[in-house]
């Protein structure tokens, strides 16, 4: 048995690319690499690829108020 097992732990990568789906993206490419580490031991891996959601900048709820767009 494997003392290293961590199939209880779950991970998130957040790729900030500035490339949209399905376009290759070379932080992808470096992140399968630490990805493929963490499924051997167990880790239930996701990836969100922040360039392909509606993100609203800013530290507030509603930066609108702000003069942000």
């Amino acid at each position: 048995m494997d003392p290293l097992d961590f199939s209880d732990l779950r991970a998130v990568f957040v790729n900030c690319t500035l490339k949209r789906s399905p376009e290759v993206s070379n932080t992808a490419g470096l992140m399968a690499i630490s990805r493929a580490i963490m499924r051997k031991r167990g880790v239930f891996v996701d990836e969100i690829r922040a360039v392909d959601y509606d993100l609203a900048p800013g530290v507030y709820p509603d930066m609108t108020a702000r003069g942000w767009p």
